[in-house]
């Protein structure tokens, strides 16, 4: 005769225990203490269940701290998750020594952009720098393509961007 299992615990419940707690959702059985301890019942889909918990997320920006970039134009950035042994045991690592170096953002200029967009909009001089690299080919495709007679409405099309695009294709500012 086997007995019931506890579904938080995994551990054989005497019988008199089995009568003590019953989830009132799915009518399994619970110690008293693990029920409590989880908040409610412990099986998957249940309507006693507890409310699922917001998953953490946290994006590269969070992660970056300007104030400490280094001098080679580096921004230092915190692993999350990272641990370090100390004296035999893994602790979590400090923010100073889980450092990894990642690359800060560049800012393109501005005039540059503009620029570029008059004298080699029709070539998609502008948005090759920006690194809108699918606009840019297909502004080269309309010159090239129609041997230089929709070379005008690409510079157009340029004109047009430079006075619109005020940010590359990473989401950085233009730098003024």
């Amino acid at each position: 005769m086997s007995s019931a299992v506890c579904p938080y615990c995994r551990m054989a419940m005497e019988p008199a225990e089995t009568e003590e707690l019953v989830c009132a959702g799915c009518g399994t059985p619970h110690h008293k203490d693990c029920y409590a301890e989880n908040g409610g019942c412990t099986v998957f889909g249940c309507r006693c269940a507890p409310p699922e918990e917001p998953k953490v997320a946290v994006s590269a920006p969070e992660l970056v701290f300007a104030s400490t970039a280094g001098s080679n134009g580096v921004t230092p950035v915190a692993t999350p998750g990272a641990t370090v042994a100390s004296g035999g045991q893994s602790a979590p690592m400090l923010i100073e020594s889980a450092i990894t170096m990642i690359p800060a953002p560049v800012a393109k200029n501005k005039m540059t952009f503009i620029l570029l967009g008059v004298f080699l909009g029709a070539l998609g001089g502008h948005n090759f720098y920006a690194g809108y690299y699918g606009k840019a080919i297909g502004q080269v495709c309309l010159t090239v393509l129609t041997l230089g007679y929709g070379s005008f409405m690409s510079w157009l099309w340029a004109v047009i961007e430079i006075c619109t695009v005020g940010q590359d294709s990473k989401g950085v500012q233009f730098q003024s």
